[in-house]
């Protein structure tokens, strides 16, 4: 990613400071096209829909050394933009670290930026798009979820990470209130408002709960191995008697041109405590330096119904400079738990970096 590099004369006009060593401005705009068509149990085709979705982004970053203690700061901001955005457009990436080098630990006072559950993460998704992207709504709507339990990460936290040599980092995540507040996949009885829209000088009192994480990814000292673990929940309000949940966890493996991976999510889906699973199995061959395909399958149960939904997908993923392309085709089966609510699906990305 090319890097817009602003020296210490702009920075000192912008800001008068010598803490700015050094500040980066980068971005990215992904253009997608996606095209479904889906059928009944009886095979007719029902439903399709085709078009074109879009995402931008601006990072700002600054790091440098604090004048005390002898540690470093790494601190900054994303502009988000997904479509049309009608919520913040700076709930993602946004930090302030302060980490003690020789220790190898991090305080974080962030949103969106540390080692986290609560995304798309899969290991086994090694080129191209996850089973939530791959997937379609059927009847009932897909099972493969985008955001996991309570989405501790997605919130504004206090957190520690620590390095442990070459085995991983650890770390622990405290949000005090949920931004993220919402019923996302039928999570139910969550808290309503959301942290981080007020101006810092004010705070609307309430008695709504935050909740946690903790978490550990690395290498476990292995060469070509990157491995995690994430269990997360959120802390019950008076009669509440949901607590949203999440696990999850997972390992890719290189082997040169060959990867494997395997990731595997339980999370509260609903407001009666009944989980969804989630299964993700991966294998990758790079063709060349430029080229990549892999093949994704996932399966995904609910405690709710005894159907269920697969989606087998494969992927391949082009460099082409400034400019990267995957392309999946896949095919749903049992959409939503509905036996025979089956899908094609091909999408189309370009990611462009500057």
């Amino acid at each position: 990613m090319k890097k817009l590099m602003l020296t210490s004369a702009l920075a000192g006009v912008l800001v008068s400071s010598a803490a700015f060593a050094q500040t980066t401005i980068t971005g990215e705009i992904r253009v997608n096209y996606k095209a479904v068509g889906a059928e009944t149990a009886s095979g007719t085709v029902t439903t399709s829909g085709r078009g074109f979705g879009t995402e931008q982004q601006i990072n700002v970053q600054t790091k440098g050394k604090l004048n005390v203690g002898g540690l470093d700061y790494a601190a900054g901001f994303a502009i988000e933009n997904d479509g049309q955005q009608v919520g913040t457009l700076f709930n993602e990436n946004s930090y302030i670290d302060l980490t003690n080098a020789s220790s190898g630990t991090t305080i974080s006072f962030s949103q969106d930026h540390i080692q986290r559950s609560d995304t798309d993460r899969s290991a086994a998704v090694l080129v191209g798009h996850t089973p939530n992207e791959m997937s379609s709504s059927g009847p009932a709507g897909t099972r493969f979820g985008q955001n996991l339990g309570p989405q501790v990460g997605q919130s504004w936290t206090v957190s520690i990470l620590q390095k442990v040599g070459d085995f991983g980092t650890v770390s622990y995540s405290y949000a005090p209130n949920l931004t993220n507040a919402v019923s996302d996949g039928g999570l139910g009885a969550l808290p309503t408002n959301r942290t981080g829209t007020a101006p810092s000088e004010t705070f609307a009192e309430d008695d709504n709960e935050g909740g946690y994480e903790y978490g550990f990814v690395g290498s476990l000292g292995i060469k070509g191995l990157n491995a995690y673990y994430f269990n997360s929940a959120a802390n019950a309000k008076g009669a509440q008697t949901t607590i949203p949940h999440a696990q999850s966890y997972g390992a890719s493996y290189n082997m040169g041109e060959f990867s494997i991976g395997y990731a595997n999510k339980r999370y509260n889906a609903n407001t009666t405590n009944l989980d969804t699973t989630e299964k993700h199995y991966g294998i990758a061959y790079a063709i060349n330096k430029d080229a990549t395909i892999g093949i994704v399958h996932a399966k995904a149960d609910a405690e709710s119904s005894a159907v269920t939904q697969k989606v087998t997908g494969i992927n391949l993923g082009y460099a082409l400079g400034p400019v990267d392309l995957t392309a999946t085709v896949a095919r749903n089966k049992d959409i939503g738990g509905t036996a025979g609510s089956d899908s094609d699906m091909l999408m189309l990305r370009l990611i462009g970096k500057f």
